[in-house]
């Protein structure tokens, strides 16, 4: 298998839709309310700032895989929607991923890469303790555990 991760472009747009709001409905539908969807409506605008970045997997055309980023301050951008299909799982397709927002964010300046997430998203905190990001945080809210990691990057002064 070839694929091929590669900076979003407002065409994938339906399919990166398509993708994410199939994966919550059917494996995560307890947390869906806690992730609302409203930065896939208008990813070109939401992750097309000075420091911001959507990347997508392409296999034979079709969208598999989606991480962002989005910029918190000079020091710190956010890891957001990742997600890989099912049948795409188990093929280092999301380690891909996460590696191609760890570069972005180095060439970036960021200083820290935070990820947040539930408990529930259990596929997505493996692939992140696997690029060593730590636990930092736990918070229970309304029975759903919120938990956030944090990749140390190691650059020095950000840019601005």
């Amino acid at each position: 298998m070839k694929v091929n991760i590669r900076a979003y472009q407002p065409e994938d747009d339906g399919a990166i839709q398509g993708l994410i709001a199939d994966i919550m409905d059917k494996e995560f539908p307890q947390t869906k309310a806690a992730y609302p969807m409203d930065d896939l409506t208008h990813i070109s605008t939401v992750y097309g700032g000075p420091g911001d970045a959507f990347f997508v997997a392409v296999d034979h055309h079709q969208i598999v895989g989606t991480v962002a980023v989005k910029h918190e301050d000079k020091r710190v951008a956010l890891l957001r929607r990742i997600f890989v299909a099912p049948t795409h799982r188990n093929q280092k397709l999301g380690i891909g991923l996460i590696e191609k927002a760890i570069q972005f964010c180095k060439d970036n300046g960021y200083q820290e890469l935070v990820f947040r997430t539930s408990s529930k998203m259990d596929r997505a905190i493996r692939l992140c303790q696997k690029k060593n990001f730590q636990q930092r945080a736990s918070l229970e809210i309304g029975g759903l555990e919120l938990l956030k990691f944090v990749l140390f990057l190691g650059n020095g002064e950000a840019k601005s």
